[in-house]
């Protein structure tokens, strides 16, 4: 693995400490949709990111990309009906 492929896995490895309890379901059926081994416990998903297909390993890449550019949207969305609320206007 070349050494720009390497920290592109290490960066979303360091993300993925961050992912939520639905973040990681979805990673575990992308992986067993690849027929990919792993473990889980109740420390987590366990499997080698090294050893990950590069197409694999894109899938996770756009699967992250969504959940990002999701997180951005509802951020705007909640500062949105915060200054709505501030100004005093009713949301239902």
């Amino acid at each position: 693995m070349d050494p720009v492929e390497y920290e592109r896995r290490r960066q979303f490895m360091e993300s993925m400490k961050h992912m939520g309890r639905s973040e990681f379901i979805e990673i575990a059926r992308i992986l067993r949709r690849a027929g990919i081994s792993m473990s889980e416990n109740r420390s987590g998903l366990f499997f080698d990111l090294a050893k990950i297909p590069q197409e694999v390993f894109d899938e996770f890449l756009k699967f992250h990309d969504f959940v990002e550019q999701n997180n951005r949207e509802l951020g705007k969305r909640d500062e949105i009906m915060t200054e709505l609320k501030a100004d005093g206007h009713t949301l239902e």
